[in-house]
């Protein structure tokens, strides 16, 4: 996994990680769960194959990594699992040294939020990349997965259909930083809001 320092982030001597394969029933795109892990315990969580189709909601699935502390990531899995999340496989528990671990960000003010649905194609080669943490961590976005492809094997690229929730400024720098890790991404402005 190619590891970020986000802003403000903090490294650990000893991080733990793991790898899960998660079912999600009802497509999941309805709340921004994974926002909700990266911010509330403070773990870096990495998308490494996915299935969201946006038309057919009925399942969804997602490999992910997930990099914390060992509190932090027994945390994750049972709030996903609260929220009937399947657990199909875990990968066992290892200390990672030198892991980047966010800090934690504030939710964006309620005053000047608006939400943005953007699509994302992921090069096989920025696979490694853990967006959607970066986004949250380094930019204090709410972001939901509305949709996305991903190969287990990375024979091809990928992509991700996100709502992103955020300041313009946020939405911003969070677009430009998306770019600069070699993705492409078009825009497309969205009405409402979802709070976690």
């Amino acid at each position: 996994m190619k590891l970020i320092r986000p802003k403000g982030g903090r490294r650990m001597e000893e991080t733990n990680g793991i790898t899960v394969r998660v079912r999600v029933p009802g497509g999941g795109q309805g709340e921004p769960v994974l926002s909700e892990l990266i911010r509330r315990y403070g773990v870096t969580v990495n998308i490494q194959a996915a299935l969201f189709d946006p038309q057919n909601q009925a399942e969804a699935w997602l490999d992910l990594q997930l990099y914390g502390t060992a509190a932090a990531l027994s945390a994750c899995i049972a709030a996903m699992q609260a929220r009937n999340w399947e657990l199909i496989s875990q990968s066992p528990m290892t200390v990672v040294p030198g892991v980047v671990v966010p800090a934690p960000v504030s939710v964006p003010a309620e005053e000047g939020v608006q939400r943005s649905h953007i699509h994302v194609r992921v090069p096989k080669e920025a696979c490694d990349v853990p967006i959607i943490s970066g986004l949250v961590s380094g930019y204090g976005l709410v972001v939901n997965v509305r949709g996305g492809l991903l190969s287990p094997s990375r024979e091809g690229d990928g992509w991700f259909d996100l709502e992103v929730q955020g300041t313009p400024t946020q939405i911003q720098n969070g677009l430009a930083y998306l770019r600069q890790q070699g993705l492409q991404v078009w825009q497309e402005e969205a009405q409402g809001d979802w709070s976690i």
